[in-house]
C-alpha cells in the first residue's frame, strides 16, 4: 500500500521523521501548503515594553522628535525590560509572535531584533512613513488589518501586551486581551 498522505509517509519512512516533534514542524509539510499549528497570537510592543524608550512620544506627542531619536545607533544600546526574556518563550511554546511599535518605518529595526537582541519572533509592524494618527489610533487600524490578513488567527487568542493603557482599550475593543507592561515590568507609570 503506498502512502497517501504525508502524515503516512512519514509514519512509513523514520529517517525522514527523525527529529522533528511534531507534523508541522517537517520541511516537506510547509513545502506542500501545510501551515503550522498556533496557540494563538502575542502582539508585543517595543518602547516601554521590552524595552525602556528611547524617545519620549507617549508623553510629548512630539512624532518629529520620536523619528529623531529613534536612530541606528541609539537602537544598538537599548536597556531590556524584564518583558524582553518572555518574546523567546512565547515564540517557543507555539504563540505566532508579533512586535507591534508606534515608531516610524525603519529598515534595520527588524535585523537589529533578530540577529543583534536575539529575539525570536515572526511579524514587525510599524508606522508607515508619513501617518501621524496617534498612537492608540494607529494600533487599533493595524490590528484590523492583520486580523483581516490572517484569517486563521481570527478566532485564536490573542494577546496584545503595552505598557499605554489607550493602546490597551484600542486593542481590548477589538477582542484582544491586553496586558499592562508596567505590571509585568514592575516599572512606575510616569
Amino acid at each position: 500500500m503506498t502512502p497517501r498522505t504525508l502524515k503516512q509517509r512519514l509514519a512509513r519512512d523514520k529517517t525522514l521523521a527523525r527529529g522533528f516533534k511534531t507534523l508541522q514542524e517537517h520541511e516537506t509539510y510547509r513545502l506542500l501548503g501545510g501551515k503550522p499549528e498556533f496557540k494563538g497570537v502575542v502582539n508585543f510592543d517595543i518602547d516601554g515594553t521590552i524595552f525602556v524608550p528611547i524617545g519620549t512620544y507617549e508623553r510629548d506627542f512630539d512624532l518629529k522628535k520620536f523619528v529623531r531619536d529613534n536612530s541606528l545607533f541609539r537602537n544598538l544600546f537599548m536597556e531590556k525590560l524584564p518583558l524582553f526574556f518572555k518574546v523567546n518563550w512565547f515564540y517557543e511554546n507555539g504563540y505566532y509572535v508579533n512586535f507591534h511599535t508606534a515608531r516610524q518605518y525603519k529598515w534595520w529595526l527588524k535585523p537589529i531584533l533578530k540577529f543583534w537582541y536575539g529575539l525570536k519572533f515572526h511579524d514587525l509592524i510599524q508606522r508607515p512613513k508619513g501617518n501621524a494618527l496617534s498612537s492608540s489610533e494607529l494600533k487599533k487600524s493595524q490590528l484590523i488589518e492583520f486580523i483581516e490578513t490572517h484569517a486563521e488567527f481570527k478566532n485564536a487568542h490573542k494577546i496584545f501586551i503595552d505598557d499605554d493603557k489607550q493602546n490597551r482599550d484600542s486593542a481590548e475593543s477589538l477582542g484582544w486581551s491586553p496586558y499592562d507592561a508596567n505590571v509585568y515590568n514592575e516599572r512606575e507609570i510616569t
